[in-house]
């Protein structure tokens, strides 16, 4: 064990990777840092608790506060790790970006909106002089279904077609909206109504989020669920993929009824973000309706579930070949990570520990289908008893 990680924020996604580093990360220290000092500690104990038993039970465990207003002590605060990740908001990321240069420290984020990515993008030739290798949008969706995708395009003589589908669910669905929050709710309605890349035919397609919506049978225990497109989880792949496949889009996965729910509330004005005028004040809609909903749709006490397929098309050895990757993944009754703890906060995990440990090849920005190997990113979530399974069919082409 001789790598050190600075895990920034302390949440759940921030608590679920730092573990994860702890275990699989071949880590001497952990550093995790919050603005909250109480949510740190809490998190520390916590910890050092799950593991106590285990070969991880020596990592030195170190709490700081930040204050991501002040830049500067955040970046005298990543010198001496060997890679940093940002559980922080996305919005922050760009900066935090930035000071992980400065710092001359590897870096990883959850990601999962897209303009955040792009800022990020644009810092590649500061990355490479300062000798650092940046990687975004490492969670699940980006993150986890790209990396998927990138593992069956590697077996495939010829990949023309990639579908990825995911949901983080509740296990038991409950009105208003069948869905309980597990992550911010703007971020949620961000997804929802921003914008989403794709390729299409392939050419690169801006396409409305919140559209396209199908219905897809899982079988047992879901059944049919709603797929519809949203923003960011694409992530850079249009952009890596173009002249090489055909297509490559995503979809995220609800239970029936939400749709319809989502769109007549969209239809109503619920969810614009231009102020209106009301009773003498200047109010966002959608502002107003976060800070109504949200409490509503936490659901504290019920566990969740994730759904994701990902579909791959092409040749191989002259048959037309399809891979399909298929996970559901539940809350861990031992160590009271959830679902989407699980396959987020590891997946980010796993791109901190290759990182730390020269695995990722190559400096500057670089996008996490291109950092991570698909194959070796699914040996390592499989190691984390993340069960995707893989199904490879295959036709004979007509004569």
């Amino acid at each position: 064990m001789d790598y050190s990680y600075l895990i920034l924020g302390a949440g759940k996604q921030g608590v679920a990777a730092a573990y994860d580093a702890a275990l699989f990360g071949r880590a001497a220290k952990v550093t995790l840092a919050d603005s909250s000092p109480a949510l740190v500690k809490q998190a520390i104990l916590r910890l050092k608790n799950l593991l106590k038993s285990t070969s991880a039970k020596g990592i030195v465990f170190e709490g700081r506060k930040i204050d991501c207003r002040k830049l500067g002590s955040v970046s005298s605060l990543m010198k001496g790790h060997h890679a940093v990740l940002s559980a922080l908001p996305y919005y922050l990321n760009p900066s935090i970006a930035r000071l992980a240069i400065a710092a001359k420290v590897n870096y990883c984020d959850l990601g999962g909106y897209f303009d955040s990515t792009r800022e990020i993008l644009k810092l590649n030739a500061q990355a490479k002089k300062a000798g650092v290798t940046l990687v975004p949008d490492c969670g699940v969706s980006p993150g986890m279904c790209n990396s998927l995708a990138a593992c069956g395009i590697s077996q495939l003589d010829k990949a023309t077609d990639v579908h990825m589908y995911c949901g983080g669910l509740p296990l038991i669905p409950k009105p208003p909206l069948n869905y309980k929050l597990v992550f911010n709710l703007e971020g949620v309605l961000g997804n929802y109504f921003g914008k989403a890349y794709v390729l299409k035919n392939g050419k690169i397609n801006l396409v409305p989020s919140f559209s396209d919506l199908e219905e897809i049978d899982f079988g047992e225990p879901l059944g049919k669920l709603e797929a519809v497109v949203t923003g960011g989880a694409t992530s850079t792949c249009p952009w890596t993929y173009q002249g090489e496949i055909l297509n490559y889009d995503y979809k995220t996965l609800r239970y029936p009824g939400h749709y319809s729910k989502i769109q007549a509330m969209k239809d109503l004005g619920l969810f614009e973000t231009e102020p209106v005028h009301f009773n003498g004040h200047k109010i966002s809609p959608r502002k107003f309706f976060v800070h109504l909903a949200e409490p509503k749709l936490k659901f504290n006490d019920d566990r969740d579930l994730l759904v994701m397929r990902v579909i791959v098309m092409g040749v191989k050895d002259g048959w037309p070949t399809r891979i399909i990757y298929d996970l559901l993944e539940y809350e861990d009754p031992e160590t009271g990570f959830t679902a989407m703890q699980r396959t987020t906060g590891f997946s980010a995990a796993v791109v901190l520990a290759m990182l730390a440990q020269g695995k990722v090849a190559g400096k500057g920005v670089v996008p996490v289908e291109k950092a991570v190997s698909g194959k070796a990113f699914l040996e390592e979530i499989r190691k984390r008893g993340i069960l995707v399974s893989e199904t490879i069919s295959a036709e004979r082409l007509a004569a």
